[in-house]
């Protein structure tokens, strides 16, 4: 379980102070334009803390707790499958086996490569369509998934 905390219309310089004042025992922190919001361990949150720096530096916070997830597979639940014209499917493990294409590729999406969704695959794959692969050699280098 975490607590957030979101702290409202914070100054920069007391965002800095917030933050130095909070990095021993918060998990993280998200700063957009109007807010930072500080992100504890359920059982290392300290309410006295916030409230005292708080009051402190006259700032408004609300207080909300989650309950664990696991992001990845939140993200995972929303990658579909990527089509490229007849020629090529792209999709994960856990879809079931695209029909009506030429060729079909299997990943394991994850947040930090490839799941072919950018637009730079999409065009790729309908060039390798014009190409001849068979008895070739193919190296694939910088693709993130491939190798």
């Amino acid at each position: 379980m975490h607590t957030v905390i979101s702290f409202k219309d914070v100054p920069a310089d007391i965002t800095d102070i917030v933050i130095a004042e909070l990095q021993d025992t918060a998990e993280g922190f998200e700063e957009t334009e109007n807010e930072l919001k500080v992100i504890f361990l359920k059982e290392k949150y300290n309410d006295r803390e916030i409230t005292e720096l708080a009051s402190a530096y006259q700032l408004q916070y609300e207080t909300e707790e989650i309950a664990p997830q696991n992001w990845n597979a939140v993200w995972e639940s929303n990658f579909s499958p990527v089509i490229v014209d007849d020629f090529v499917g792209i999709r994960a493990s856990f879809h079931e086996p695209l029909q009506n294409v030429q060729h079909e590729i299997v990943i394991t999406p994850k947040m930090s490569f490839g799941t072919g969704h950018h637009a730079t695959t999409h065009l790729m794959m309908q060039q390798m369509r014009k190409l001849s692969f068979p008895g070739k050699s193919v190296f694939d280098f910088g693709t993130g998934t491939g190798y």
